[in-house]
């Protein structure tokens, strides 16, 4: 085979399979799983000249989005104040195990809040999937005193996390595997 006809015959098969390639017919409705969830623990300043022990808590999810309207942007927010007036995306609910059993702590503000970058940065419509992780810290001298939930030494946590579209349509919501805070 000459090496013209070879190269021929190689844009031929990528012309074949990529007209095989169809976009994924996914839910408009967002549909998540969970990935992963790790702690990183540091010691930072405490702003008093002292040390403070904080444990960074990581949640990564998977997502698949039909029509892919996933995230806000800043201009958005700005084009339509009302709309997005407490809009948040991104929604984690915390639970504590306590005697065995794990049950839902409120935390003010709650975990979660806005994605506020657009997913399909061309602003194309279509199915996107791929993953996002969220971050919250625990610092070990604030909680010790600030819940009477919490212990010293070693408490478990897991969470419950959702996600809505812009269409407000909300996803499945997946819990995380349980993980252990303020270790000594």
């Amino acid at each position: 085979m000459s090496k013209l006809a070879h190269i021929s015959y190689w844009f031929i098969s990528i012309a074949i399979l990529s007209s095989c390639l169809k976009e994924p017919e996914w839910s408009a409705t967002p549909e998540i799983r969970f990935e992963k969830i790790e702690k990183i623990t540091k010691v930072s300043n405490d702003g008093f000249g002292g040390k403070a022990k904080i444990d960074s808590v990581i949640m990564t999810i998977r997502f698949q989005d039909g029509d892919g309207d996933l995230g806000v942007t800043q201009a958005e927010i700005v084009a339509n104040p009302a709309k997005y007036k407490d809009f948040r995306n991104f929604e984690v609910a915390v639970l504590h195990k306590k005697n065995g059993k794990f049950d839902p702590i409120t935390f003010t503000p709650p975990l979660g809040g806005l994605m506020n970058f657009n997913f399909n940065p061309d602003q194309k419509t279509g199915a996107i999937e791929g993953s996002i992780s969220y971050s919250t810290q625990f610092v070990y001298a604030f909680y010790k005193g600030y819940s009477p939930r919490f212990t010293p030494n070693n408490d478990t946590l897991k969470f419950q996390i959702f996600i809505r579209d812009n269409a407000k349509n909300v996803s499945n919501t997946i819990e995380t595997d349980p993980i252990v805070i303020f270790q000594n």
